[in-house]
């Protein structure tokens, strides 16, 4: 028995050759490649196909977008179904982003303490509008972090603030035309 065991045993057998020549791989290689760059050429193209067909709309000024944002706002109703948090969320939020768009300072994401500090150092705002933004903000960050109940009259009064910041800091038209030039 344990000589049949041994005469079971065989060699590993050699490995096994391939007839290549360099002209077939050269004729792959360069089938590969030409996939390659047609792929990439292709992917590039629609990319900036993308950015061109993007149409060249009406822009609106920055007071526009936030009076229309306001209105948004007062059209939702939260007030009435007891989501003050959410109001006065969204109304610092279209405030913030008023003054990006319109002072091209990045108030939406600054802390109210660093939105501050870049305004007390800046000529950009007079003192009054500085003040009233200081405490339409205040109250705001109260209401939205400290779960101050604000009464109505302080809730009409923070959205008429808003308001009143947006008319008296809105450029006017002569300023938009002079831009335009």
């Amino acid at each position: 028995m344990f000589l049949a065991v041994i005469n079971d045993i065989r060699d590993i057998k050699p490995p096994v050759y391939f007839k290549t020549s360099f002209i077939a791989l050269i004729i792959i290689g360069i089938v590969i490649l030409s996939a390659l760059f047609i792929f990439l050429t292709v992917f590039i193209y629609r990319k900036f196909k993308k950015r061109e067909k993007k149409p060249l709309g009406i822009v609106k000024s920055a007071h526009e977008t936030a009076y229309e944002a306001l209105e948004a706002l007062r059209a939702k109703d939260l007030l009435s179904s007891g989501k003050i948090k959410e109001y006065f969320f969204e109304l610092s939020c279209i405030v913030r982003r008023y003054i990006e768009d319109r002072l091209s300072i990045r108030a939406p994401e600054m802390t109210t303490e660093e939105f501050f500090a870049v305004l007390r150092d800046s000529e950009i705002l007079s003192g009054t509008h500085k003040n009233l933004l200081k405490e339409f903000l205040s109250l705001c960050d109260i209401v939205k972090f400290a779960r101050y109940g604000p009464t109505k009259d302080e809730i009409e009064k923070s959205f008429n603030a808003a308001k009143v910041f947006v008319d008296e800091t809105k450029e006017s038209k002569e300023l938009e035309e002079v831009a335009q030039r």
